[in-house]
């Protein structure tokens, strides 16, 4: 009788162990097998910019370098928002080219308060590398909203 009630049991912890077994293989293993596929593919869809910064701190990958290469980026990305917020207003009617420069002008103090609320964190900061966490996140700041103008531009006037 003990006999029959072993067999059940094994069969039904190995069953149990092997749902756990995939359970961990989905949520771990799966990812790390998946992700350089996923990093390849948005490897080839990175902005100029951002591999002009990339390489500029490859070549030189001290805090120094590092913060040269982001403020270039970040000036680049100013240039790239200069560049689409003239292409819109360039086409827009003139209600809408109001509407776009009061919220640039709002964007833009915005944009002057963020940078002061992270020189006033970052400055607190012991270590050098938040330095350059300071001037990454300055240029995520003009990144966000050179891309938003961009995609605004193209929804409007490039993909109909």
């Amino acid at each position: 009788m003990k006999a029959l009630f072993k067999r059940p049991l094994l069969l039904f912890l190995s069953t149990e162990l092997f749902f756990s077994l995939s359970l961990v293989f989905s949520a771990v293993l799966s990812p790390i097998l998946i992700m350089p596929a996923l990093a390849a593919e948005s490897e080839s869809r990175k902005h100029e910019i951002d591999i002009f910064v990339d390489k500029a701190m490859d070549k030189d990958p001290s805090t120094a370098g590092m913060i040269k290469a982001m403020d270039e980026g970040e000036k680049l990305w100013d240039a790239e928002l200069n560049k689409y917020y003239k292409l819109l207003s360039e086409k827009m009617d003139k209600e809408s080219k109001a509407e776009l420069k009061k919220a640039q002008l709002a964007w833009i103090t915005f944009r002057d308060a963020e940078f002061a609320m992270i020189a006033d964190i970052y400055s607190k900061q012991e270590g050098t590398m938040y330095r350059v966490i300071a001037v990454s996140l300055r240029m995520e700041v003009v990144k966000r909203r050179a891309l938003d103008l961009k995609n605004l531009y193209q929804e409007l006037f490039v993909i109909k």
